[in-house]
């Protein structure tokens, strides 16, 4: 499995989901959430690369499967609030979280400039840079490949245009990047003793109970697991 840093946000929060979205896989419904975020990202991906207003809106609605409550009037609000920035879009890495484990991160970065790096957010509550790992993981993925020694990273929350910011060194970046491989090696682990012991999985996955459980589409089969149905 290659990891993610969402695919390891959501083991850390409920290893029960992740369990059953990305061992079982089971399917989860496309929330407005999802679709509206990747279609905003395509939107602006496309307008950076110099596409038509139009062009760039009707590529994001397609991105986003037409989704009944992704509009093209949120898009086109959304996307026009972006700064005016240029460099690389949607730039993809995966990466060997160590030499010895051969344990994999990929990502995708929305805009890389020569020490700066940009990820667009559509959520209605902004946050600090580093409330989550995520700035911290990417910025390790940049400076390896480009043998940087810091760099600066951006959350720019598009509905209050407003921009959060961190300078990233080694440091800060290491430290993300061991939190991925410990969670990353603790799955690979939980999967080995699957193999062995199949029962053992609700003991490995368990669920976790919390504010998140009302956002989930598993939320009713855990209640279940939890009360022994």
């Amino acid at each position: 499995m290659i990891y993610s840093y969402s695919r390891l946000s959501l083991y850390e929060t409920c290893s029960y989901r992740f369990y059953l979205k990305y061992i079982l896989g089971k399917p989860e419904p496309i929330t407005k959430p999802l679709a509206l975020g990747k279609s905003v990202h395509k939107a602006i991906e496309l307008r950076i690369q110099g596409a038509a207003v139009e062009d760039a809106i009707m590529a994001a609605i397609i991105e986003a499967d037409f989704h009944p409550e992704v509009t093209y009037e949120e898009i086109a609000s959304l996307m026009q609030r972006a700064p005016e920035v240029r460099g690389q879009t949607e730039v993809h890495f995966v990466l060997p979280l160590s030499a010895e484990s051969g344990i994999q991160l990929q990502g995708y970065i929305d805009l890389l400039q020569e020490a700066h790096f940009w990820d667009w957010k559509s959520n209605w509550k902004p946050y600090q840079a580093n409330d989550t790992r995520q700035l911290a993981l990417y910025a390790w993925a940049i400076m390896k490949m480009r043998e940087l020694q810091r760099i600066k990273g951006t959350l720019f929350f598009l509905r209050f245009r407003k921009a959060e910011s961190f300078i990233y060194t080694r440091s800060e970046t290491n430290e993300a990047r061991e939190w991925a491989l410990r969670l990353a090696e603790e799955i690979e682990l939980k999967k080995s003793c699957m193999e062995s012991f199949p029962d053992m999985a609700s003991s490995l996955f368990s669920p976790t109970l919390g504010s998140h459980c009302k956002h989930c589409p598993f939320v009713l089969e855990c209640y279940q697991k939890k009360e022994g149905c």
